[in-house]
């Protein structure tokens, strides 16, 4: 991914973070949730997994509201859940195109619109090759995809003492000033920090007004 900062391009390696299954999706399993994403793979890869998770957690069949539009050629995996649809199943819909495909009953679901119903809305957005961000609750928290697996991103440590050290500075500073102690504590070049900063930015930690950086709390 390449950045321009102070007049120069810069390439962000995330092969310097860590990833975590489910994470994310767990915190949905007790909740009715809408995930909102013009990816079709993303949104497939969402719905399995939740598929899978809920199954794993509670013992129910899987019935999939607009099943015949899932194209299997984008889900590496097998299936491993059983899907069958009766009173019992815990109702999934795929690429839900308004409301009346999503019947009171449904706890989890995928579309391309923001349609109006009463559950959490996951936004998808993408911002670097196979790897997005799901904006929840005003959270944003990275992921990719990888072999038909949702694979949260964690930042390693770098990006959290970054962090840490805007939060000693009151939650905001100056550029100059973070870049300056950040590469001193962390032992790295100035441009390692800027570009750190940049990711920071990119997946909504930080804001960056001209020169001065504040917390996103």
């Amino acid at each position: 991914m390449q950045y321009e900062t102070l007049g120069k391009k810069v390439e962000i390696n995330l092969k310097i973070f860590c990833t975590n299954y489910y994470v994310f999706l767990e915190r949905l399993l007790d909740k009715k949730s809408l995930v909102i994403s013009y990816y079709y793979s993303v949104n497939l890869t969402l719905l399995m997994n939740f598929a899978s998770l809920y199954y794993r957690k509670t013992g129910k069949s899987i019935c999939i509201g607009n099943f015949g539009k899932i194209k299997w050629e984008f889900y590496p995996k097998d299936v491993d859940f059983p899907i069958k649809c009766d009173e019992n199943s815990a109702f999934l819909v795929f690429e839900a195109e308004n409301e009346n495909e999503l019947p009171e009953k449904f706890i989890f679901a995928t579309s391309y619109k923001n349609l109006k119903v009463n559950a959490i809305k996951v936004r998808v957005e993408k911002f670097e090759y196979n790897t997005y961000k799901a904006i929840i609750e005003d959270e944003i928290i990275p992921f990719k995809i990888v072999k038909g697996e949702i694979n949260e991103i964690k930042l390693a440590n770098d990006y959290t003492e970054l962090l840490n050290i805007i939060k000693e500075l009151g939650g905001e500073c100056e550029m100059r000033d973070l870049v300056n102690i950040a590469s001193k504590r962390l032992n790295i070049p100035r441009d390692e920090v800027k570009e750190k900063i940049l990711f920071l930015k990119e997946i909504d930690k930080i804001d960056i007004e001209g020169k001065k950086i504040k917390l996103i709390l």
